[in-house]
């Protein structure tokens, strides 16, 4: 069984600046969307920094990327529908399906899909590039304290479809742990970065008592 897993408490854009180029088998992220709270019950988003203005956070999301494809030419993440212009343009996006979620779009409605942006292509056959996962609105674990926590069967599907066993997968803002979580289910090696200091204790805390399932395998 793998063990290798490294919790990094900083900044990613410096942190991503000391590993080298190709370095990575798998980048998997939930980057920060740029805003103060999510929801309806507006949660506080916490990720060390005050709000940016557009601008900034445009090259936020430059800068950031510029350095992931540096170290891994196979990368996967949700970027939030807001901000799908700000990075380039990807292999291909998923459709990442969530009838039960309560955050509001700008339409008026409830937002019940999001974006899953590819680069690199899959280990796995994907036979539609539509998933269905509900998000974590009731969430009785420790991801509560979390406003924005990604469903474990999500983050697990794709480090199934884009990365082998043992391959090194990094986060570079691991919020509460759940890709880490998942890695360490699935035989993969991690890194994970994250600057705000409360969510890397708990994301510690999540990933420690967690256990490898070896028989576990998730269909298309």
């Amino acid at each position: 069984m793998v063990k290798v897993i490294k919790l990094i408490c900083g900044d990613a854009l410096e942190e991503l600046k000391n590993i080298p180029e190709n370095y990575v088998d798998l980048i998997l992220t939930d980057p920060p969307y740029n805003t103060k709270n999510i929801g309806p019950n507006k949660r506080e988003y916490s990720w060390g920094i005050m709000q940016l203005s557009k601008e900034d956070y445009i090259s936020f999301c430059k800068v950031w990327f510029q350095e992931a494809y540096r170290i891994s030419k196979n990368i996967v993440f949700t970027p939030g529908i807001a901000n799908i212009c700000n990075y380039p343009q990807p292999f291909w996006v998923l459709c990442w399906h969530k009838p039960a979620a309560v955050s509001y779009n700008r339409m008026g409605g409830y937002n019940a899909w999001e974006p899953i942006f590819i680069y690199g292509r899959a280990k796995k056959r994907i036979g539609q590039d539509y998933i269905k996962f509900n998000t974590l609105n009731l969430k009785k674990g420790p991801e509560r304290e979390h406003p924005c926590p990604k469903p474990l069967d999500l983050i697990k599907w794709i480090i199934i479809h884009f990365s082998d066993e043992g391959n090194l997968v990094l986060d570079p803002f691991i919020g509460f742990g759940t890709t880490g979580v998942a890695c360490k289910m699935l035989n993969r090696k991690f890194i994970g970065i994250e600057i705000n200091h409360e969510y890397i204790e708990m994301a510690r805390r999540r990933i420690e008592d967690t256990f490898y399932e070896p028989t576990l395998e998730l269909g298309e």
